[in-house]
């Protein structure tokens, strides 16, 4: 349970600003869904890769969850960035980035990130209390998708340390400490290694696994249940409205409706 916490609490941090004077440049927009316009209350943020690993060779995406036509394909082995994830009919669909449609996440493979890093190192993670002192002298520093990776990803430069926020720190084996940063310079979810930040021929000591299946950490709701329990009051409303019309109906044809008189009673 508090593994699951402390994911959901990272999560949580990351879609929002870091400190009053950093804002997130790249804020998540709202997908053109109509799923998702429908029902955003009911959709999570997931904001992780997978790669396409089905039976059929390939994975159908869907306009919506259990829809029986595809408005695209996705090969298997083709990675796609998979933005929101929701519960359908017993069912975890993810809504990808290509096409912009919806995809059954039993049928894909999730990629080892900053996630899975945090999972696997729960208990070695801390919050980091230093003054940033090789930041402040290099000015710079090389990014990583996570402490070991097999390569970085990009050097941010001009680090403006007075705005530059470590949401928790990591140590390894060498005596490394390493930053997580919720968001910097128009990237999100990195890593830095404070120790130093601005080697590039980092030893890989933490190698990217083959992708997983993918387990979801939150809880959903299912929708199709969701949304059947919440019209399920104004269908027993129509109900009974249809039935005392009925009986309205009925009793007034009693009380008013006089069957005329035969000739033979004249």
């Amino acid at each position: 349970m508090v593994k699951r916490i402390f994911v959901i609490l990272i999560a949580l941090l990351c879609l929002f600003p870091v400190s009053s004077s950093v804002a997130y440049a790249d804020a998540i927009a709202e997908p053109g869904n109509d799923f998702f316009s429908r029902h955003s209350s009911q959709i999570l943020y997931l904001g992780r890769s997978f790669v396409a690993s089905s039976e059929t060779g390939n994975v159908g995406v869907k306009k919506e969850p259990g829809s029986r036509s595809d408005i695209g394909k996705i090969e298997n082995g083709e990675e796609v960035f998979v933005h929101y994830s929701c519960l359908y009919d017993g069912e975890y669909w993810g809504l990808a980035l290509l096409h912009s449609g919806w995809v059954r996440l039993d049928q894909m493979l999730v990629l080892y990130d900053y996630v899975a890093f945090a999972e696997d190192h729960l208990d070695e993670l801390y919050e980091y209390g230093g003054d940033y002192e090789k930041l402040k002298e290099t000015r710079s520093a090389v990014v990583w998708p996570w402490p070991g990776a097999d390569a970085p990803l990009w050097t941010i430069e001009d680090i403006d340390t007075e705005n530059f926020w470590v949401l928790h720190a990591y140590i390894d084996e060498e005596g490394r400490e390493w930053g997580f940063v919720a968001y910097s310079f128009g990237g999100r979810d990195i890593w830095v290694c404070l120790s130093d930040p601005i080697n590039r021929d980092m030893p890989v000591f933490n190698p990217a696994p083959a992708p997983g299946v993918w387990v979801s950490e939150t809880e959903h709701v299912d929708i199709k249940q969701y949304s059947r329990e919440k019209n399920l009051p104004v269908l027993i409303t129509i109900i009974i409205l249809v039935a005392a019309l009925v009986v309205g109906t009925t009793v007034l044809i009693r009380v008013f409706w006089k069957p005329g008189k035969t000739r033979r009673e004249r």
